[in-house]
């Protein structure tokens, strides 16, 4: 009789936790979502997939606002003009967002 309570008992808790897995698993994905959108590639570090990733896409984003901001924007001029070079900046910023949205462990 004890045996099949303790059974019952450990297979409660073995859903309880699956569920309480799940829940943190998706906690995790959405703060590392709205950090990712806050600084670019860093949600890829709060997830703890990959730091390279999180290098690359931070790197590539800030290095072309540098590059935006210090020769590109100067030399346009007009500011309907300069929205339109500075698209890559915002797809580097997108697609980073995607891929720590669409993680799994």
């Amino acid at each position: 009789m004890e045996n099949e309570e303790v059974k019952m008992l450990k297979r409660e808790l073995h859903k309880e936790i699956i569920v309480l897995k799940n829940e943190q698993k998706s906690f995790k994905r959405r703060v590392s979502t709205i950090a990712n959108i806050i600084i670019t590639g860093i949600g890829f570090v709060f997830y703890g997939s990959s730091f390279l990733k999180a290098l690359i896409f931070f790197l590539l984003f800030f290095s072309y606002n540098i590059i935006y901001f210090n020769n590109l924007y100067p030399l346009i001029g007009g500011i309907g003009i300069a929205i339109i070079y500075y698209i890559p900046a915002v797809i580097i910023w997108f697609v980073s967002t995607i891929m720590v949205a669409s993680l799994d462990d």
